[in-house]
């Protein structure tokens, strides 16, 4: 890898020049797999990470190609950053870098959108999680039982059949659905962790007739287990700073700065046949950081700019449809045999 490296650049915050005296050093990179790793099926790389640098990542020249044509956001930037954010550069990469123009097709409306609406997605997640917040105990599966019928002469509402007193338990009728009977020193629910108590004697039809049929909602509880889980983890995994500013702003700043970096090298993508990756908004994006949207703007920024993209600029662009699959061939075996030539 390191004798077949085509480039190696900053990435991330220091690319788009938005990075702060606290930011991570991201690197990005493609190497030219060996022969055997591309010619057989036996050895196969598509990506590496150096483990001696804080964030590095590698991308196997024929991965990064197929990626590119895909208009990720993430992988084409590599072909655009800042000459001045390039560590290492080859001959090969130039070759690359000369063609960039013609390895652009208008997909990039759908993936830059794409990205900025999955951004979008977590700001909600996590503006409902900051509003909301999950309480420390997990949910329990006697919170999820609702009642089907009734046939006893006092009714006794789901949330009750765990009293120790009532002597109820659960007899399995089918797919999530128990009948309620009154038995011995059985209860409905095991007391500790609020878990259905299906422990009976005796087959069903040796039983009478239940006092209820009630139906436990499984799948209600394991989204609600889902939810508990997802929330904790990104309370107890968040960055301190970060935490400050989503409190104090209702919503992750930072998110709804690459959301609209995202949404504005679209539509410069599509507008100018062009990938801007260092920023010269890049105030205005730390601004953003910063808190200056509110969460309400926010969300319709990024509504009014994904129309705006397909609707409007998806319609204008020169850009190609789809990318030249032949030319991007011949280009990825001209740059493999420059790389092992050179080697």
């Amino acid at each position: 890898m390191q004798d077949n490296m085509l480039v190696k650049h900053f990435a991330g915050s220091i690319a788009y020049g938005t990075n702060l005296p606290t930011s991570d050093v991201d690197y990005r990179g493609i190497f030219c797999a060996d022969p055997v790793n591309v010619r057989t099926p036996f050895f196969v790389v598509r990506e590496v990470e150096d483990a001696s640098e804080e964030d590095t990542k590698l991308f196997e020249l024929a991965h990064f190609m197929k990626l590119c044509l895909d208009c990720n956001p993430n992988i084409i930037e590599t072909l655009w950053v800042d000459d001045a954010d390039i560590v290492t550069r080859t001959p090969a990469y130039d070759l690359l870098r000369e063609n960039r123009y013609k390895l652009l097709s208008s997909k990039i409306a759908f993936t830059t959108s794409g990205y900025a609406i999955a951004q979008l997605k977590r700001i909600k997640g996590h503006n409902k999680w900051i509003n909301n917040p999950q309480p420390e105990a997990k949910p329990q599966q006697k919170d999820f039982v609702s009642l089907v019928q009734w046939f006893g002469e006092e009714k006794v509402m789901p949330r009750d059949f765990q009293l120790p007193q009532s002597h109820f338990r659960l007899v399995p009728y089918g797919s999530e659905t128990y009948g309620l009977y009154t038995a011995g020193d059985k209860t409905a629910y095991n007391l500790g962790d609020g878990s259905l108590n299906t422990q009976f004697v005796g087959e069903r039809q040796d039983l009478d007739a239940p006092l209820a049929i009630i139906k436990f909602n499984k799948d209600e509880w394991k989204l609600a287990c889902d939810n508990h889980t997802n929330f904790w983890t990104w309370k107890n995994n968040r960055n301190e700073a970060r935490s400050e500013l989503e409190h104090q702003h209702g919503y992750d700043t930072k998110h709804a700065m690459h959301l609209v970096r995202l949404m504005r090298m679209g539509v410069e993508a599509l507008r100018d046949g062009e990938i801007v990756v260092k920023r010269p908004d890049a105030q205005e994006l730390l601004d953003i950081r910063h808190g200056s949207m509110t969460y309400e703007q926010v969300v319709d920024y990024a509504e009014a700019m994904d129309k705006e993209m397909r609707e409007v600029w998806y319609k204008k662009t020169a850009l190609p449809k789809k990318p030249d699959i032949t030319f991007a061939a011949r280009l990825l075996m001209d740059v493999q045999d420059l790389v092992w030539t050179n080697g």
